[in-house]
């Protein structure tokens, strides 16, 4: 399976995203292919230029996400994925937006 991992956090590097760390290492020792990662803070317009970015491409099977569960405003993780996801799954949606 190939995987996307993104990490939303305005507080994070690469050098000190332990939940990023972890995941990267579960993918490896499941034996799938990390095809990118990738490290943004937690605004609407990062968010969503990259979910569209991977959601298009054709490589990428599966996204993960982490982070971007601090209290701010609006919870934008969340909510950007139940907006790009709404049309095509809408099961998973129904779920996303029960936990929001």
């Amino acid at each position: 399976v190939n995987i996307a991992l993104l990490t939303v956090t305005d507080t994070r590097t690469f050098d000190n995203d332990k939940s990023g760390a972890i995941l990267v290492e579960k993918i490896k020792e499941a034996n799938h292919n990390l095809i990118d990662r990738k490290i943004c803070k937690d605004n609407k317009k990062d968010i969503v230029l990259i979910l569209k970015e991977w959601i298009n491409k054709d490589d990428i099977d599966v996204v993960i996400t982490t982070g971007g569960t601090g209290l701010t405003e609006e919870t934008l993780l969340q909510k950007q994925l139940v907006k790009l996801l709404k049309n095509k799954y809408q099961a998973l949606v129904k779920y996303l937006e029960t936990s929001v």
